[in-house]
């Protein structure tokens, strides 16, 4: 499957900022990966994220259904939020 690039691009950065945020947070500023595995960690993130059914359904949805989307079916109620929920979700149950 073809990214949309713009879309992934959103994914990733938001992803790497919640990456960011959890770190400062946690005991010593560590996660349990260095700054290059966590590269990989972020990548796989995104891609779960990016794959999910929000985010296609988005990439997939009509310009009128697009109006109001992330209102509609997150309960964010924006796309970075959304990403960033959802980042953070998968950052705290699979890698701390």
């Amino acid at each position: 499957m073809k990214k949309d690039k713009f879309i992934w691009n959103y994914v990733i950065v938001n992803v790497s900022r919640t990456w960011e945020r959890v770190r400062v947070t946690t005991e010593n500023q560590e996660m349990p990966l260095d700054n290059i595995a966590s590269v990989d960690a972020i990548i796989d993130i995104s891609d779960t994220i990016y794959n999910g059914s929000i985010i296609q359904s988005f990439i997939n949805a009509t310009e009128i259904g697009r109006e109001d989307y992330w209102i509609k079916n997150t309960i964010e109620g924006m796309s970075d939020w959304f990403i960033e929920a959802e980042a953070e979700r998968i950052i705290r149950q699979d890698y701390l």
